[in-house]
């Protein structure tokens, strides 16, 4: 659905671009990103970088570690002026290992910054970096990273740091999870209040519910079953298949994704109750599996530099 005033952008901030992680065993975790959830290799220079068919650059960057977790999330900005402009108030918001802007010396490039969110995740905030023209729909490929969703110990702070600071806009709270918008797209980034700030889930966009099925076909040839899913979500309407990829790491498909406008109205909890023992919109899947709520606690981030 879309509603029928103008665009929404925060202006500042436009989007995911990519999520970096740290795994345990780099050649299999590869080879499950590629052969089995479809991205492709983009560059491996300072770390195995995997592209989905939209111009992002790369959407997942992969480095061997002792341990799994997430080293960065890399969100786009709407051009250097963003950027700067964000710099200033970082900075006057005293945030925690805040760099200056500067060019990027790395795959993709760019002119950026990088600084911690007020529960030490570590965000590079990047502009003008690498765009691929090539960027047909495949049948059964993911496009980009729709959201991002995090477990917080204190949402209340979070939030306050991802609207007032870096300019989301705060679209919907249901009875668990607070959305945060920054472009077209219902949410970019979400919040699952709780006890740690694990990773909850990344969400990939694949181009339509066909996509999504052929995708699932694929991951099930590979050894990957459906842990949560097929359903539609209440917030964002999009429709949703969940799995626990290599390392725990908790994966999504998700496809028709609402789109919004500035007229969009937030919705409260009271806005969003499920029917009775139903889980999603259409009530026809089981809920999630216990090693894909396992997974949803269990890719921490990584407090090191970067």
């Amino acid at each position: 659905m879309t509603t029928a005033g103008a665009p929404f952008s925060s202006s500042l901030i436009c989007g995911v671009r990519s999520v970096h992680f740290g795994v345990t065993n780099l050649v299999s975790t590869v080879e499950f990103f590629t052969q089995g959830w479809g991205l492709t290799e983009a560059n491996t220079s300072d770390a195995v970088h995997l592209r989905g068919t939209g111009p992002d650059a790369y959407i997942v960057a992969l480095q061997q570690r002792p341990q799994t977790e997430i080293l960065r999330v890399d969100l786009l900005a709407s051009d250097r002026a963003a950027v700067d402009a964000l710099h200033a108030r970082l900075a006057k918001a005293g945030a925690t290992d805040l760099s200056a802007p500067k060019a990027i010396d790395e795959y993709a490039g760019g002119y950026g910054l990088t600084v911690r969110d007020p529960e030490g995740r570590l965000l590079r905030i990047v502009a003008d970096d690498l765009r691929h023209a090539d960027t047909q729909d495949a049948i059964d490929r993911p496009r980009k990273i729709s959201h991002v969703v995090m477990n917080s110990s204190d949402s209340a702070t979070v939030e306050a740091f991802y609207t007032q600071t870096l300019g989301l806009r705060l679209v919907d709270r249901s009875r668990r999870i607070t959305f945060l918008n920054c472009n077209s797209d219902h949410h970019s980034i979400a919040l699952v209040p709780g006890n740690h700030t694990a990773l909850h889930h990344i969400a990939f966009e694949v181009p339509t519910f066909d996509a999504l099925m052929r995708g699932i076909g694929r991951l099930r040839e590979y050894g990957t079953n459906v842990a949560w899913g097929i359903g539609r979500h209440g917030p964002g309407n999009n429709i949703f298949s969940y799995f626990v990829g290599p390392e725990n790491i908790p994966l999504e498909y998700t496809t028709e994704v609402q789109q919004i406008d500035s007229t969009y109205r937030v919705g409260a909890p009271d806005d969003w109750k499920p029917l009775p023992g139903r889980m999603d919109q259409w009530g026809a899947t089981s809920p999630p599996s216990p090693d894909m709520v396992k997974a949803e606690h269990s890719v921490r981030f990584s407090p090191e530099p970067f």
